[in-house]
């Protein structure tokens, strides 16, 4: 992970991290279809929703930066004790990123008194999530651009 630093996101880094999920989401080679990948990747009318995410007092957007390039990033929802995101570009995958993202987000939850901690995984992360103590609560289904994509809710009681 040599050479990466985490920051908090700022409204002009809506576009790279468009950019990240667009690829990480290109990326993905099992468990959902070219139909159901398509529906998910976000267009460019996404930015404004970034944008306000990164604005809000409700949400923590980290991104990780190699030199001047963004290569991460992940969203805390602190009110809901829930992480919404975490996306690592393909080229930066392996390299512990995702890891210290899930593990930044724990210690803020922590910070603000959550106690446990819920995600709605991808298909493709959940082996990551469970190697980092998540379990699966249940299995679900969402409808993104009318399609139907499968998710899994897991979760992790957090010790202080």
């Amino acid at each position: 992970m040599g050479g990466v630093t985490f920051r908090q996101a700022k409204p002009w880094d809506g576009k790279a991290i468009l950019r990240i999920k667009q690829a990480a989401i290109d990326n993905i080679d099992e468990g959902y279809n070219a139909t159901q990948l398509a529906a998910w990747r976000p267009e460019e009318c996404a930015l404004t929703e970034f944008k306000r995410a990164i604005r809000s007092d409700c949400f923590d957007v980290l991104v990780a930066e190699r030199e001047t390039d963004l290569i991460a990033y992940g969203v805390l929802q602190r009110p809901e004790g829930r992480i919404d995101a975490i996306f690592v570009h393909p080229d930066a995958t392996g390299q512990g990123i995702g890891r210290s993202l899930v593990r930044q987000f724990e210690s803020r939850a922590q910070m603000h008194g959550t106690t446990e901690l819920a995600l709605v995984s991808s298909l493709n992360a959940l082996s990551f999530y469970e190697s980092l103590g998540y379990e699966v609560r249940e299995r679900t289904t969402r409808e993104i651009a009318g399609v139907e994509l499968a998710f899994v809710i897991v979760n992790k009681e957090l010790t202080v």
